[in-house]
């Protein structure tokens, strides 16, 4: 069906809920769509890049389910951030301990660089990828970060696995920056949440977006300046990801932006998820894949 195409798979952070991305390449596959080149950011790069160092779902799975039992993935703290919803009948107790738990992560974000220590972020990267070079991996690879120092996006497409991993990782707040090259690299996210435009350049002739972002919810009046804060970080970051989705040939949406985006306990669910929105989208996708044939047989841009 797409012979004659490099299809590129660009895959959006979303920690827990990048998972998707595992039931997204099987279902692809599982429909003959071939996977040729593989972007992704934050969790997204990992997943690409695990998949993009071996293509087999199978390996891809139990990697993920590996990490996610390992002492690693407990020494990382997610469940320390899953915010819990608080419903009635929780009592006066309740909302006062999240309070608390809020209260000190915002005190550890201002008091140090990181929330995850340097050292328990290298086991965590270091578990999930290999110590290769980019250039090794089976498939065209690669990652997107948020420069620091420039304001720009840099692309990792060579170079240590690793060390791409840990920058297109760095949420601010959470994981250290990492210095690369005079850079200053944080997580993706902020600048290119879905690479789209990386996976062209590395000779994508189609791209799928994978965008598993949460949508921006319901308005609410702010209690304090940083819900203000928060509430326009979140507007600017979902318009800049939409408008650089219009360049993705086709666009993917997992119905996973309910689930909180430090919860990996749902992982099987996330993954089916992924793979039932391909069910879903895979007729179009075919026509959209061969109308594209067509222009390109007949040199149309």
């Amino acid at each position: 069906m797409s012979r004659g195409l490099k299809v590129g798979l660009a895959l959006g952070g979303g920690a827990a809920r990048a998972l998707a991305h595992i039931g997204v390449i099987e279902g692809l596959l599982k429909h003959r769509v071939p996977v040729d080149v593989v972007t992704g950011t934050s969790m997204g790069a990992v997943i690409g890049a695990i998949y993009a160092f071996r293509p087999e779902v199978p390996y891809l799975k139990q990697r993920i389910e590996a990490y996610l039992g390992s002492e690693a993935f407990q020494e990382s703290k997610f469940d320390f951030m899953v915010e819990k919803d608080l419903v009635d009948g929780e009592g006066l107790f309740f909302r006062f301990s999240q309070l608390a738990r809020k209260s000190f992560f915002y005190t550890m974000s201002m008091t140090r660089r990181a929330f995850v220590s340097e050292e328990v972020a290298d086991k965590n990267f270091g578990f999930l990828v290999d110590d290769v070079a980019i250039e090794e991996l089976q498939l065209p690879f690669a990652a997107a970060a948020l420069d620091l120092i420039s304001g720009r996006e840099v692309v990792l497409d060579r170079g240590s696995l690793r060390q791409a991993i840990a920058a297109t990782c760095a949420l601010p707040g959470i994981l250290h920056p990492v210095r690369h090259d005079g850079r200053l690299l944080v997580d993706g996210g902020w600048i290119d949440a879905v690479p789209v435009a990386p996976a062209r350049g590395l000779g994508a002739d189609f791209v799928i977006g994978v965008d598993v972002s949460s949508e921006i919810r319901e308005f609410e009046e702010p209690d304090n300046g940083l819900d203000t804060v928060f509430r326009a970080d979140a507007i600017t970051r979902y318009m800049l990801s939409e408008k650089l989705l219009e360049n993705a040939d086709y666009v993917l949406r997992p119905s996973v932006s309910k689930i909180h985006w430090a919860d990996f306990s749902q992982a099987k669910e996330i993954i089916r998820r992924g793979a039932e929105e391909v069910d879903t989208q895979i007729e179009e996708i075919r026509k959209k894949l061969k109308a594209r044939k067509i222009r390109r047989l007949f040199g149309m841009r």
